[in-house]
């Protein structure tokens, strides 16, 4: 094709629509045009407009141009909104979604571009696990798994359905005007929790998802307090039963770390002729209204850390290395994670462990209360049904934190000595807390 022969608005944007991003000056030579002329074909574009096919990257000299790309039928620009500690949203930026299947964020003079994905600061506004499959349910004709999601379709929930995210970031669209957690406005919590318990619409025992997530809901008191809630499956069955101790185990594991001084998240048990729920206060949320902004470790890894993910502590000292992450911040991260091991959680992934971050323009992070913490070596199989209940086996040694894995050690002592006497785990889990108790107090002497 002579792009030449073409009306240039339209040689320029067959040329953006051929090459991801062009300088003023590559179309230049590519149409054989002056800079006066082109910047007028790019103006016809569009270009500075709210709904114009091209889009400005960079800026001055280092200006590039791109097309932009609809949203599932939506603009392809939305304003992006932060909100701080008074709860009042304040305009951070724009969001842009560019040909090449790419995400432009600009706010000020920083800018971020990422290809099949959100900015690493953004992707807390991605639909996950159990919440992320139920919201999923909102359009039976994209994938059921938020993970399987294309970009397109990803920033479309965003844009429309995605309510009261983790953080404090959120796309201007209809999902901001509409609450995301439900008010509970039954006489009594109790009453809320069943009543949304039963709304979840859960007819298979927690653990028989496609990826085992464990069901929770969002719920929202009267006085503006703010709780993630797990429940467990109609007790009196044997999964029902299971996540009634599971519960009340990560009630214990996170009662034990706080009285050691390490930050967790807040918590309260409800129990009702149903279930058992436990009730996690949001830490990325302050006062009635306030806000704090909190990003998954998988996140701060994935873009920051360049190198396989290993474990919560790597990361860290990884970030330390970097002047990311306070020596405070990775002891922190090396107690909860020694005490999840001689606690037997097996699920201490990437995103069960999350930082702080106040300013993602020049980021420094701070861990954030601990969360999810709980035997998951006894999880009921999500594949065979199956309710083992051995005692705990010894761990790997980490490496450089001698002296955090004995105050860990001790701390899970005390947490398997008083699961023992808790009366409502049932004898047979009793007996292998006290099992677990003893391994560790001899350091697995002779086994």
């Amino acid at each position: 094709m002579n792009d030449a022969n073409l009306p240039l608005q339209t040689a320029v944007h067959q040329l953006l629509a051929r090459t991801p991003e062009l300088t003023a000056a590559q179309l230049q030579v590519a149409t054989g045009k002056s800079q006066p002329s082109i910047s007028l074909a790019l103006k016809a574009l569009g270009l500075g407009q709210p709904n114009g096919a091209v889009h400005r990257l960079g800026a001055a000299r280092s200006s590039r141009y791109a097309l932009t790309q609809s949203i599932q039928g939506l603009p392809a620009r939305h304003a992006l909104l932060c909100n701080g500690p008074d709860g009042v949203p304040q305009h951070f930026g724009e969001l842009t979604y560019l040909s090449g299947d790419r995400v432009h964020v600009r706010s000020g003079t920083h800018e971020w571009l990422t290809q099949g994905g959100l900015p690493w600061f953004l992707t807390p506004l991605q639909p996950q696990g159990f919440l992320g499959r139920e919201l999923a349910r909102l359009r039976p004709d994209f994938p059921a798994d938020p993970e399987r999601w294309s970009l397109a379709q990803l920033l479309y929930f965003v844009v429309n359905h995605v309510r009261d995210p983790s953080g404090a970031f959120g796309v201007d669209g209809p999902a901001l005007s509409v609450p995301g957690a439900v008010r509970s406005e039954a006489p009594t919590l109790a009453d809320a929790c069943d009543r949304l318990a039963a709304q979840a619409g859960i007819s298979l025992p927690a653990g028989s998802s496609a990826a085992g997530e464990q069901p929770k809901f969002l719920l929202r008191e009267p006085d503006g307090t703010r709780w993630i809630v797990k429940f467990s499956p109609p007790r009196g069955t044997p999964f029902g039963e299971r996540w009634h101790a599971l519960l009340h185990l990560e009630k214990l594991a996170l009662d034990v770390l706080q009285g050691h001084g390490v930050a967790c998240a807040d918590t309260r048990m409800v129990e009702t002729a149903t279930r058992t729920f436990l009730l996690s206060k949001r830490f990325d949320r302050s006062a009635l209204f306030g806000y704090r902004h909190l990003v998954a470790a998988a996140a701060v890894h994935d873009h920051f850390v360049r190198a396989p993910r290993q474990h919560w502590v790597g990361t860290c000292r990884a970030l330390q290395g970097q002047a990311l992450l306070s020596p405070q911040g990775v002891d922190t991260a090396a107690q909860a994670f020694l005490f999840g091991q001689f606690i037997g959680n097996t699920d201490m992934h990437f995103g069960n462990l999350s930082f702080f971050v106040d300013n993602v323009a020049r980021p420094r992070f701070e861990v954030a209360p601990i969360y999810d913490m709980l035997p998951m070596m006894w999880r009921p199989s999500i594949h065979s049904g199956s309710l083992d209940a051995d005692p705990l086996r010894q761990p790997p040694v980490l490496a450089g934190f001698a002296a955090q894995a004995d105050a860990a050690r001790d701390w899970a002592v005390d947490y398997w000595q008083r699961a023992a006497v808790m009366d409502t785990l049932g004898s047979a889990l009793q007996a292998v807390c006290g099992v677990n108790a003893q391994r560790l107090k001899t350091r697995f002497a002779g086994l």
